[in-house]
């Protein structure tokens, strides 16, 4: 995924032969919404009466007829599509609110451009941009607003919120480009048909941010001045961002499962191997009834924690694969039926073997007249040969789970 910059100036000015020529198209009786649109502008809106009239007479002035614009009411209980019929935009209504994210997915169903324009109704984003940011989806895949945002035209707490979420998706998961969560960006149709959004919310720019950076789409990013909404405030700061932080935990364990799972995985089980040489001569007694630990049974333990975690990340890697939200990791192309069944096979003969091993010092140590001599040490590398088998088994089923999905319907 690559980031350019631009600069606002003259952004207006952009694009401005091209708008002209659809504009003529618009000429032709026989002409039809939406045929030939430089791109389509999705408003979702709910109950935004106050500022949808503002936002549409500046759309249409600024582009006239050269792009298609539907605004989805989104259950309002105003007279939002009343007043958005009274323009040449198309006009698609919920039944009831069902939210930001799943009004947008309504307009990409119905849009007829390939190029789509989202931006919120609440007149905060200025459509003066809108002629920039469709000429440069002309060479890249994203375009995204980012907001020049004063103390007037934003709540404070809606800042330290935006400051708090680009923080972890810009500066700690590397997702590149600033203000990942602005409302005003465009892209290419056929990016977000692949990208088969889930969000319902306001979730959804997070979960839009990830799948872009997931797919390596080319993206350029550019200033503009965010203005004081009209109307009454929809985002609930805490609620929303709780939602908001629930997608990018989400998120993470699909598209960076690697870095979170796999790799902690990896070092815990290092680690525990490696203090095996420490504990080889000793024993850790417990604070808990003055159990004594054999140190060969707390490596196992960290072992097994290690491993569970790495199983753990290649599951949510394969299960991102499968369904389509990422391209196949080597390691997830290296799991192969073959692999499993093998990493199966061996689990069997480990829990065979353990079993075996365990029954039979428990019989000795039964039938033996001295049972003062139980072999504790055995009797533990029984349980752990028992256990890894129980892992591997059980691991080889648990990935088999995600592996030969069908892929989600995407939208047509």
């Amino acid at each position: 995924m690559t980031t350019k910059g631009f600069t606002l100036s003259g952004h207006a000015r952009a694009g401005r032969g091209a708008i002209e020529r659809v504009n003529a198209l618009h000429q032709n009786a026989d002409h039809h919404p939406g045929d030939g649109a430089l791109a389509t502008i999705i408003l979702p809106a709910f109950n935004e009466a106050v500022a949808l009239p503002k936002v549409l007479s500046e759309i249409y002035t600024v582009l006239g007829h050269s792009v298609e614009v539907i605004v989805v009411d989104d259950g309002s209980t105003d007279t939002t599509a009343c007043i958005a019929e009274k323009y040449p935009c198309r006009v698609i209504r919920h039944a009831c609110n069902r939210g930001k994210g799943a009004a947008v997915r309504t307009g990409i169903q119905n849009a007829r451009s390939p190029h789509i324009v989202i931006m919120d109704a609440d007149a905060t984003y200025p459509p003066s941009a809108i002629p920039h940011l469709v000429d440069l989806l002309g060479e890249y895949e994203m375009v995204r607003c980012v907001r020049q945002v004063c103390k007037e035209n934003m709540p404070v707490v809606n800042q330290v919120g935006n400051r708090l979420f680009n923080f972890l998706l810009s500066g700690i998961l590397k997702l590149h480009g600033g203000d990942q969560l602005s409302g005003l960006y465009g892209l290419r149709r056929d990016s977000l048909v692949r990208m088969n959004l889930e969000s319902d919310g306001f979730d959804l720019e997070a979960e839009i941010s990830f799948k872009a950076q997931a797919s390596g789409l080319k993206v350029a990013t550019f200033p503009i001045i965010y203005q004081s909404r009209l109307g009454e405030k929809k985002l609930r700061a805490w609620r929303d961002g709780w939602r908001i932080l629930k997608r990018i935990g989400s998120m993470v364990l699909i598209y960076n499962p690697s870095s979170i799972f796999m790799l902690p995985g990896l070092i815990l089980m290092v680690l525990a191997l490696s203090g095996a040489s420490i504990l080889k001569e000793t024993s850790v007694i417990s604070p808990f009834l003055g159990l004594s630990i054999p140190g060969i049974l707390l490596v196992a333990l960290g072992v097994f924690m290690g491993f569970q975690l790495v199983t753990f990340g290649l599951a949510a890697a394969l299960y991102g694969a499968e369904a389509g939200y990422r391209p196949k990791p080597l390691i997830v192309k290296l799991c192969s039926a073959r692999l499993r069944l093998g990493a199966g096979g061996i689990g069997i003969g480990l829990v065979a073997f353990g079993s075996i091993f365990m029954i039979s010092l428990l019989n000795g140590w039964w039938i033996s007249h001295n049972r003062s001599s139980f072999q504790t040490e055995r009797l533990v590398i029984a349980i752990t040969i028992l256990i890894w088998g129980l892992q591997l088994l059980s691991a080889a089923l648990f990935i088999t789970i995600f592996t030969g999905r069908s892929k989600p319907n995407t939208m047509v």
